[in-house]
């Protein structure tokens, strides 16, 4: 059974039933929702080419300037300079999200967004986590601006109801510190989204002497050399595929093309118990649902 963990929601840019129909395409059987957390990305050449530079920079020799580029990916104001000033949204619209995944079955489940500089309290976060098909939490330390060290008290919560978290780290000591959480809660279930851009092979190095992180495998951030260094390094039972659609990837239609990223990890060559790891079996042993 295919999932794909990492999906946000934004029918601008896709509507829920052509997302079906690519499901039913592609073999995906479920979908973990996210609610969008901004204004539609449209990279224009000069975006799509700045983002290339950051991404081969973090993966390459020159990772400092490549974390430049990344923390400078975001103005101080929130808006994306990759993406035509596109503005971050503070409160993502998670009850979107829930209302999809009641009208749909087994389809979707979702991810809870938190923001700690917002308005949902921990006590919000704990009665929605209640619901199973609220999987876990998600949080941005680098878009929504705020040390990692501001996540413990969801992230106790999240240990505590056996949920995970997926993260999205900033590219400075205090919004990508990828130590923090493991080491001060060690049962909870972490997943770093995009391989745990910026960091990557430090991340992935780390990640490896531990038991309770994985990373997910979605977005452009990566290309097929990431997907499959990331595969090697932290081997198949701590990846996850994910596809952050309806971002990149354009399908001939203009939509979102769902297969792109599941043929860059078939072309890994794995063998068929690991590529079933990676394509569903780890989400199913994180999330039982």
């Amino acid at each position: 059974m295919i999932v794909d963990v990492h999906y946000h929601l934004d029918p601008r840019l896709e509507s829920v039933d052509r997302l079906l129909a690519q499901m039913q395409v592609h073999g995906i059987a479920r979908v973990a929702l996210i609610a969008t957390m901004c204004d539609p990305l449209h990279l224009g050449r000069t975006g799509l080419l700045l983002f290339n530079l950051m991404r081969g920079a973090l993966a390459g020799k020159t990772r400092r300037l490549g974390r430049v580029l990344y923390r400078n990916s975001v103005d101080a104001g929130g808006r994306i300079v990759f993406s035509r000033g596109a503005a971050v949204y503070r409160e993502p619209d998670n009850d979107a999200v829930e209302r999809v995944f009641r009208s749909h079955g087994d389809k979707f489940v979702g991810w809870f967004f938190f923001n700690p500089l917002g308005r949902s309290a921990i006590e919000e976060v704990d009665r929605r986590l209640r619901d199973a098909r609220w999987i876990g939490v998600k949080a941005h330390p680098f878009w929504h601006r705020y040390p990692v060290e501001a996540l413990d008290d969801v992230a106790s919560l999240c240990q505590e109801r056996g949920k995970p978290m997926l993260v999205h780290l900033g590219g400075d000591g205090a919004r990508g510190d990828f130590r923090r959480l493991p080491q001060r809660f060690p049962r909870l279930k972490l997943v770093y989204a995009h391989a745990g851009i910026p960091w990557y092979e430090p991340l992935w190095e780390d990640a490896a002497r531990r038991e309770n992180v994985f990373v997910d495998l979605s977005s452009p951030y990566l290309d097929t050399a990431l997907r499959h260094r990331a595969l090697r390094m932290l081997g198949p039972a701590r990846c996850l595929y994910g596809s952050d659609g309806p971002y990149g990837y354009p399908a001939a239609d203009g939509g979102y093309d769902h297969g792109a990223i599941l043929r860059q990890i078939e072309r890994a060559k794995l063998p068929a118990p690991d590529l079933d790891r990676v394509l569903g079996g780890n989400f199913r042993a994180l999330v039982p649902v």
